[in-house]
């Protein structure tokens, strides 16, 4: 007897993902703009209201529409959202771990600080001379806070969309990461997270490219010392 193959049956989702890539290439619809209506999509895919509310339900939890009620639905970019919560699931679930985290940030903060140096405004410089300000005089949670700042600032120097958008997904495990450094540790510890995030920043203000890189690999190697072994066990 033949057997029967078995197909995947077809995902509404991807339907409606592909009438909005065309719409967006015909100029008809950008990010924030306003989806058109479950009705208008019923007819013009063909599908049933049932399928059109669960795709957008689907493409919600990915970060790519969001309903607004009595409004309707709009294109967004919360992909970093998504993203960020399979990060954190796979951490909770032991499918990785901090030294994982820190390896894909070093890769991502290596490339963008090469792009950043070609690229820093005078605007730029002074929004990274007070986040360093803050890290000088701040207190913990400040700190904390400058921390998450610097690095998203570096990431968006680079103008690459495509490493923002990773580094945003990364945004909450990298914070509960500093936490874990900064949180009880002596005051040499603090007084060396300052001054290896001043090498970076002193750097970048010059365009040193290849001492800026070894001054954030030295901040990684650092981090990952302090983290120890038991904070990347799965």
């Amino acid at each position: 007897m033949e057997k029967t193959q078995k197909t995947k049956p077809d995902k509404t989702y991807y339907q409606v993902i592909a009438y909005i890539m065309e719409m967006i290439k015909e100029g008809k619809l950008s990010f924030y703009s306003k989806l058109p209506s479950e009705r208008e999509l019923m007819e013009t895919l063909g599908m049933g209201r049932n399928s059109v509310r669960e795709a957008l339900r689907t493409l919600e939890n990915i970060g790519l529409v969001e309903s607004c009620h009595g409004k309707g639905n709009f294109l967004v970019n919360h992909m970093g959202e998504s993203l960020s919560s399979v990060f954190s699931v796979l951490l909770f679930t032991g499918e990785s771990n901090y030294l994982e985290v820190s390896q894909l940030r070093r890769a991502i903060e290596v490339q963008a600080f090469a792009q950043a140096a070609d690229r820093i405004t005078e605007d730029d410089r002074n929004r990274f001379a007070g986040i360093i300000l803050k890290m000088d005089t701040g207190t913990h949670e400040e700190r904390v806070q400058a921390d998450e700042d610097f690095h998203q600032l570096l990431i968006q120097c680079s103008g690459n969309h495509l490493l923002v958008l990773l580094m945003d997904a990364l945004s909450y495990v990298c914070r509960e990461e500093i936490l874990m450094i900064l949180e009880n540790q002596a005051v040499e510890h603090v007084e060396q997270w300052k001054t290896l995030h001043r090498r970076i920043f002193d750097y970048l203000m010059i365009g040193d490219k290849e001492q800026g890189v070894d001054a954030l690999l030295d901040h990684y190697r650092w981090g990952d010392s302090l983290l120890g072994e038991k904070s990347y066990s799965r």
